[in-house]
Formats: C-alpha cells, structure tokens, sequence
C-alpha cells in the first residue's frame, strides 16, 4: 500500500517538471512572481554586505545614485509592458553562466581580501554585491527566461550602475578626463584670445595659477550623465547604433563641460571679481555645471530621434514612440565641481 503523502509530494514534483518542459512556458506574471521571493530569498542571504553597501553608498556622494536605478529599471520595464511577452520557458542551461561568476566573485573577493589586496571600502564591497548580482541573473534566466531579458534588454543591463565602482576604475576615469579637460580648456583659452603659459596641468594667466586637480574631474556628475544617457537612449530611440552614439557622446561632453568651467571661472576672476576664485561657484558649482552640460546633450537626443523618424519615414511607416514616451598670485585647482573624496588627504588646492 503506497504512502498518501509520498504520492502526493511524487506528484507535485512531476508536475513541476512537466511546468519546465512545457514548450508553451508560463505566464510571465507568474514567472515574474516566482523571480521577485527568489530576489528576496537572495537578498536576505547577502543581507549584511548589502547592509555595509548601503550604508556606505548614502554617505559617498559617488553612489548616490544607486538607490534610485533599480526603480528606473523597474519603471521602464513598466512603461513597456505592452510589448511584453505572454509566456515564459526558464533558460537554466544560459542561467549556469551568471551563477559560476556569482561564484567565483565571492571567491575571488574572499582571496584578495585575505591578502590585504583590496585598498578602499568600495574594493572590498565589490566582490560580494558582485556576486549577489550575478546570483540575481541567475535567478532572472531560469525562472523568467532570456526571451523576457533580450525583450527588456536595457533597462535589466542598467542594473549594473548598483554595483561599487573599483578604486582603480575610478581613478583611472578620473585622471583620464582631468588632462583631456586640461587640453580642451587649454583650446577654449586660445579661442577666446586669453595670453597664457602652460606646462601640462598648470595654467599660468596674467595674475592668476591654475591647476586641473584629479579631484576635480568631475567623475560623480559624468558618471550621473552617463546613466541618464542610458535611460534617454531607451525612451526615446529604437536603433541600438543611435543609442550608442548618445551613450559614447558623454565623454566628449564631460570633457567639454569641465573645460567650460575652468575658463569661465578663470576669465571671471581675472575680469569681474578676484574672489571668485574662492567663491561657491568654485567650491559647489558643479550642479549648474551639470545643467548646462544637459542643453546640448538634449539636442543631440532631439537631433538623433529627428533622424531616426526621418530615416523611417523614408524607408516605410513613421517610428512610433520610444518607450515611456574657474586674486592675484592664487594657484587653485579648478574641474567641474565634484567635492574632495573625504579621507583622501587632497584638497585639489596648491599654494
């Protein structure tokens, strides 16, 4: 005589894997319920370096942003429910990939940090955030399918902005845009007829030194823009070669903006007031800087999706809409406005 609850317990099993082969898949809503207890399983497993990661992004002015990406994402997935796919098959084979990297970021975080390798808080939370967001992947391929993620491809790669950016990575962004800002200011000066001496960062004007810190690259309101690109390029254009050309043209406006403001600071201290070398314009101006740096960046996402309509316009019926619709004798060093990193004993201000 055969166990009821046996039966039942061989029952449900065979059911669930009856659920796995069905060609049909599932419904998305219910993979997608499947995928969110997954999440928060995941999430309480890896409570505790999340824990130290937030606590640790709402004070560095470089990760603010992280709280909000997974809202965006989850908004512009959303906005494009309507195209969304009726049913789902899990890929667990394509999920394989995802998992092992989780795997070997927890390992390799673990080996670094036994040898003292990982320098600065955003090194050492890397690995393990690393890891739950692959283990998220993961979770995302098997239950819900690479149809849903290819359909939804954008706003799902965004959730990469959550994760720490390495000390090396950042330092090399920042001395990257520190001596290109350095060379295009240095063009902006000669445009604007301004008699100057430079010898590779320092700018030495009539009455007045200049030097292009690395800790005023702007890196935090680049990094801001850069992913603003992204959300611009899903919402409002189709072709994946225009979204490219808006993501690529940050650098150059980055670059632009910051030379920007080290001649305008400049040529405002030496024409209009000696103490706006010292003044909130300097100190905290980034924000407006930022702003500007949005206007012709706006243009280009006008110009690109003008384009774009047009080149559909001609070739058969309109696109429709995108989805979801810088005193005498002063030497300072001038960028686009992001604060001193706290702790790391530079001011961006030589005397």
């Amino acid at each position: 005589m055969s166990d009821p609850t046996s039966t039942s317990l061989f029952s449900r099993i065979s059911d669930t894997a009856r659920l796995w082969r069905n060609p049909e898949g599932r419904p998305v809503e219910r993979a997608l319920v499947w995928f969110a207890v997954y999440a928060v399983v995941l999430t309480l497993v890896f409570l505790r370096p999340l824990s130290d990661y937030a606590r640790f992004a709402w004070r560095t002015e470089l990760y603010s942003h992280v709280f909000l990406v997974p809202l965006v994402s989850i908004y512009l997935i959303r906005q494009g429910w309507a195209s969304r796919p009726g049913r789902v098959r899990g890929s667990p084979v394509l999920a394989i990939v995802p998992a092992v990297l989780g795997g070997v970021a927890l390992r390799a975080g673990g080996w670094l940090g036994q040898r003292g390798l990982l320098p600065e808080a955003c090194d050492q939370l890397l690995w393990p955030v690393l890891g739950w967001w692959c283990f998220l992947w993961a979770g995302l391929l098997a239950l819900v399918g690479a149809g849903f993620v290819r359909a939804y491809l954008l706003p799902v790669l965004l959730t990469v902005f959550v994760l720490p950016m390495p000390s090396g990575l950042r330092d090399a962004v920042e001395i990257f845009l520190q001596h290109a800002s350095a060379e295009a200011a240095a063009w902006m000066f000669w445009l604007t007829g301004t008699t100057l001496y430079r010898d590779g960062l320092i700018f030495q004007l009539p009455g007045l030194t200049i030097m292009v810190a690395q800790e005023c690259s702007g890196v935090r309101s680049t990094y801001v823009l850069f992913i603003v690109s992204w959300v611009a390029a899903y919402w409002f254009l189709r072709s994946h070669g225009l979204r490219a050309v808006l993501v690529a043209s940050v650098i150059p406006l980055a670059i632009l903006r910051n030379a920007f403001r080290i001649v305008t600071i400049s040529l405002l201290t030496l024409h209009v007031d000696p103490r706006v070398i010292d003044s909130p314009l300097h100190s905290q101006g980034g924000p407006i800087f930022f702003a500007l740096s949005l206007i012709p960046f706006l243009a280009l996402v006008w110009g690109l999706r003008w384009w774009e309509q047009r080149r559909a316009g001609a070739g058969g019926p309109a696109l429709a809409a995108a989805p979801g619709g810088v005193g005498a004798g002063v030497t300072s060093g001038i960028g686009a406005g992001d604060p001193p990193r706290a702790g790391d004993g530079k001011t961006g201000v030589t005397s």
